[in-house]
């Protein structure tokens, strides 16, 4: 890299040639497109802070396969279905009308109307079976 005349090094051959519009409209496009850029890089890095905040409070490690400090995130998920299981099943089981259906009160049908009673003649001895009318 040389230096200008005015003493500032030149610019990187990487960068190639830059030209330098005289209307900074033209620039807009490229301003949309880095300025998109560094909303992602901003909130990548948000994202992140908030992330490693989070692990410290929790005391997990920088990363999960880590095998110095082994992660707490499939014990604890393991142990949090099981609970969730075991509380559904205690409800389902505790719960009225869940498991069984309950029965309904059989229909009793037409009023009985009291008549006159019907019993056995008294000439015959009890213990007897009634005589059956005769066949003709």
């Amino acid at each position: 890299m040389g230096t200008l005349g005015n003493g500032l090094p030149d610019l990187p051959p990487e960068w190639g040639e830059v030209v330098i519009p005289d209307d900074p409209a033209e620039l807009a496009e490229e301003a949309v497109k880095v300025r998109a850029e560094l909303k992602r890089e901003a909130r990548a890095r948000r994202r992140a802070v908030r992330r490693a905040r989070w692990r410290k409070r929790l005391h997990l490690p920088e990363r999960i396969d880590d095998p110095e400090a082994p992660s707490l995130a499939l014990p604890l998920l393991v142990l949090a279905v099981a609970v969730v299981i075991t509380l559904l099943s205690l409800v389902l089981i505790a719960w009225p009308g869940l498991t069984r259906p309950i029965p309904r009160q059989p229909n009793p049908g037409p009023p009985v109307v009291p008549g006159p009673s019907v019993s056995a003649p008294a000439s015959t001895p009890p213990g007897t079976p009634p005589a059956s009318p005769a066949a003709g």
